[in-house]
């Protein structure tokens, strides 16, 4: 799993003229549209993206997807009235491979490459302050544990995936701004879906002073595949920091596209998706897709 390039990144980040959004180029699947939160809808022709910013209340965009209640809950247990929550809703198409489907076989090669993270190591991100492309983590690798630290390989078959999928994994994340990380992660699986769900167990230090403490952020992922493409869900929520806040808020809906940039260049790398166009900017997408926090969203 490559990163894309620094110069493909900026050039697309620099100019909004440039920027374009892959587009549903069918309906929506009928099993996915049953699911849709309330006044959320894919058309044929809009864009294969839906997008959520809000300062605490409820979730906007969690579809009726097997095992989604497992991150409704892992975020709302922590969430509070001043979080800051992102989310994304994505339907990513099939590549025409011919042959059959088989929904197992899709949630292993989900799974496996979800737990891929040391490629997270040197990926972009746009940030907004600076207007230029920037590394994301500048470390980003398995440990065995919270304490030890010891560096440990990503499962490399589905049987290693497999096998580690009752544990609890431990990551440890750099970034250029704030201290070191270790982030606990859970993962699942369930005949129709893949999910995982993170948590910081180590403060994050901004020049060694505590900004966020320990399960300061959390975030989920849910994916659902299907023989059309896969639907995507991810939500992060982030603690109203003690101090700092506006560089840890800074850019965070950058930092979130970064990660679907990642996700959606792995799995077309691995022919599990079509390549897809997104912009890295948050503020390039369309403002119809980008949904607002009604006044009665109360947690």
């Amino acid at each position: 799993m490559i990163p894309a390039s620094g110069l493909f990144a900026q050039q697309s980040a620099s100019s909004s003229a440039t920027v374009s959004i892959s587009k549903m180029t069918s309906a929506l699947p009928k099993t996915f549209q049953a699911t849709l939160p309330q006044g959320v809808t894919f058309q044929q022709g809009s864009p294969i993206l839906r997008t959520a910013e809000h300062i605490g209340g409820k979730l906007m965009l969690a579809p009726s997807l097997e095992g989604v209640q497992t991150i409704i809950n892992h975020i709302s247990s922590a969430t509070t009235g001043t979080n800051l929550i992102i989310e994304a809703l994505v339907f990513l198409p099939s590549p025409t491979l011919g042959g059959s489907y088989s929904a197992s076989s899709q949630i292993d090669a989900l799974g496996l490459l979800f737990n891929q993270f040391r490629s997270l190591q040197g990926i972009q991100y746009w940030s907004a302050s600076r207007k230029i492309m920037r590394t994301l983590y500048t470390d980003a690798f398995r440990v065995d544990n919270p304490n030890d630290k010891n560096k440990i390989k990503d499962p490399e078959t589905i049987a290693e995936f497999r096998a580690i999928l009752p544990q609890k994994t431990y990551i440890y994340q750099k970034d250029q701004t704030f201290s070191g990380i270790i982030t606990e992660v859970q993962c699942a699986v369930s005949q129709t879906t893949f999910l995982m769900t993170n948590t910081n167990v180590t403060p994050l230090r901004l020049i060694g002073i505590p900004v966020l403490s320990a399960d300061g952020i959390r975030t989920g992922f849910l994916a659902a595949p299907s023989p059309e493409g896969v639907f995507l869900y991810f939500v992060t929520s982030i603690k109203s920091p003690s101090i700092g806040r506006d560089r840890v808020f800074e850019s965070a809906s950058n930092k979130a596209l970064a990660l679907l940039h990642w996700f959606t260049e792995a799995a077309s790398a691995r022919s599990i998706i079509e390549p897809v166009h997104l912009p890295w900017n948050i503020d390039d997408l369309p403002p119809e897709i980008r949904l607002k926090q009604a006044a009665n969203n109360s947690p």
